[in-house]
């Protein structure tokens, strides 16, 4: 109370940037587009949502620090809120100490049905090894979802990769479309990024000060397979497209 009497409440620190006119003016009519869709719809029209995450591996004597800089929010003034010492950094450590740190991709993909694929990627990614994952692990992964269909649709954001020649022939090739015309620099809009901060969460807490890179990657694909409420995120898009409209296009930091 006194805090607040002072003028200090606890806040989300900011960390998303304002869309630009034009990908607003896209956002907007995309979200025009679909607005209508119920939620049972978008689960008849959409089979699953993914996406790519990099989780990074800390030194153990760099973890007590990480700990501190990721925390969501603290208490700031009006003020103070987009000053630099209370924005969430992109970068959490001086470029030496980052050097010793190790990064993993992981591949989640999420079905209508709550069931969830979690694969740690190839470094570097490449369009061609999306490819081998669509083959090997995307199309037998929404066949056993979902084996009553011959085809599928999902939804995946602007990822070079996803649109690379190679990667689009063996969606093709495996009878894996996917959803059209989706607006550029919309994380906010997919639901598959609800998975990522909770499996941050989780992992940070299932990760021992000691574990190895291995046991990290291991760590990453448990934490993303986890996540418990996998058969509401598609039915959210509607929900999504009712806030994209009424921000008109704006982020909804969803």
């Amino acid at each position: 109370r006194r805090l607040a009497e002072m003028g200090y409440t606890a806040q989300n620190k900011l960390s998303k940037s304002d869309q630009s006119a034009q990908n607003a003016k896209l956002r907007l009519k995309f979200a025009r587009k679909h607005e209508d869709k119920t939620p049972n719809e978008w689960k008849q029209e959409l089979q699953a949502v993914g996406d790519i995450k990099e989780f990074t591996w800390y030194p153990a004597d760099l973890r007590p620090r990480l700990t501190q800089l990721r925390a969501s929010w603290t208490y700031m003034s009006d003020k103070e809120k987009t000053q630099p010492a209370f924005l969430r950094p992109k970068r959490w450590f001086k470029k030496a100490d980052y050097s010793r740190t190790k990064k993993v991709k992981v591949f989640g993909l999420t079905t209508s049905n709550g069931k969830i694929l979690a694969v740690p990627c190839p470094t570097p990614m490449t369009g061609e090894k999306f490819a081998e994952l669509v083959r090997q692990k995307i199309k037998p992964f929404l066949k056993n979802a979902f084996p009553r269909k011959t085809s599928w649709q999902i939804l995946l954001d602007g990822e070079k990769i996803f649109r690379s020649p190679v990667a689009k022939a063996a969606l093709c090739d495996t009878a894996v479309k996917v959803f059209p015309k989706w607006p550029a620099y919309s994380p906010d809009l997919n639901p598959q990024e609800n998975v990522w901060p909770w499996a941050e969460t989780k992992l940070r807490a299932i990760d021992g000060k000691s574990s190895s890179f291995e046991d990290f990657t291991k760590n990453c694909v448990k934490a993303v397979a986890a996540y418990p409420d996998g058969g509401n995120l598609i039915t959210s898009m509607t929900k999504r497209m009712e806030l994209c409209v009424a921000a008109k296009g704006a982020t909804i930091m969803k």
